[in-house]
């Protein structure tokens, strides 16, 4: 016999501990996290009762109680007021910046709320920001859109989708790997796959590279947690042409993988778009036989379509003079 709908959930343990003891002293902190914050700066509770409008014995009742969640001393009671303990110095620093996002989101709701401001979160892949035209729409989007507030984090492109899919991006400025998705996209350009190399080895020297040449190289390779469908398509590639490369280590990002070939620990893929843009000892070659075509695109999904996101990709696609429309 199956429960009703209004019966509660069996909890796990980790929804014992959030609504358990972390969630109390969670509870209490953000209760008296203001409190707290005033009485440190000032070092007096008789000041800092002054400047929040309460009696110095609430104030000081308040912090009792918090240090009873907590566990521990705040404050060190001197006679010319109080000094905070070691414990109590580092909740500071974590309380501030609390109260100072509290006090952003609130800002922010208002001003959405009222329609000054529109919120749009873009996830972005770094190699798409080597194209001049990414940096120079966002700055005409921004010019054109005051009201508009842009919230960019850098993500890898699968990151991207999964991002999307769970709703804490609007936007995602990503690579077309062939994810898996049912999202809407407008594609801003073509990137494809070279081949970096630090400057003294031996490929770097011959008049033209050709994907033979890769056949036993030593490569720094993708992290396959991140990157497993761009490695798979390397892999198939390099496969195609009956080429077997050694791959030593991998890594999350451009710039570490960069960095480790300009240290002569190996050669890798990077994208096209790197090229004029990487260390100095580093050397950026097309491999002749090779291509990784990579549809540099903007994707979003249909239910979340605003004017607003509308007008960002038009921006985009205005500065890399795509005339095309959106899939």
């Amino acid at each position: 016999m199956t429960g009703s709908a209004d019966e509660p959930k069996a909890q796990t343990p980790n929804d014992s501990l959030s609504f358990g003891r972390l969630g109390i002293r969670r509870a209490q902190l953000l209760k008296n996290l203001q409190h707290f914050v005033v009485a440190a700066e000032l070092g007096s509770f008789h000041k800092a009762a002054d400047r929040l409008a309460i009696v110095q014995s609430a104030l000081s009742r308040r912090i009792g109680d918090l240090e009873a969640q907590l566990g521990g001393r705040l404050f060190e009671r001197e006679p010319t007021g109080v000094r905070l303990t070691l414990a109590g110095a580092a909740l500071l620093e974590d309380a501030s910046r609390i109260l100072r996002e509290v006090d952003l989101a609130i800002r922010r709701f208002d001003l959405i709320d009222s329609g000054q401001v529109s919120l749009l979160r873009v996830g972005f892949n770094g190699a798409a920001m080597m194209f001049a035209p990414v940096p120079d729409g966002l700055q005409a989007f921004r010019s054109t859109n005051p009201t508009v507030e842009l919230r960019l984090t850098p993500m890898l492109s699968e990151q991207a989708f999964q991002a999307l899919a769970a709703g804490t991006i609007d936007l995602g400025l990503a690579y077309d790997l062939g994810y898996p998705h049912s999202l809407k996209s407008r594609q801003l350009v073509l990137d494809d796959l070279a081949l970096a190399l630090p400057e003294h080895h031996p490929l770097a020297s011959r008049p033209k590279v050709v994907v033979e040449d890769l056949e036993g190289a030593y490569f720094i390779g993708m992290d396959l947690a991140q990157s497993g469908l761009m490695a798979e398509k390397v892999a198939l590639a390099l496969h195609s042409r009956g080429v077997t490369i050694r791959v030593l280590m991998e890594t999350g990002s451009t710039e570490a993988t960069l960095s480790l070939v300009a240290a002569g620990l190996g050669i890798a893929f990077v994208n096209r778009s790197q090229a004029g843009r990487h260390p100095p000892n580093v050397i950026i070659r097309d491999v002749a036989g090779f291509s990784v075509p990579l549809p540099l695109k903007l994707f979003w999904r249909e239910e979340i379509e605003t004017p607003v996101l509308l007008r960002f990709a038009k921006t985009l696609a205005a500065q890399f003079g795509t005339a095309g429309g959106v899939a």
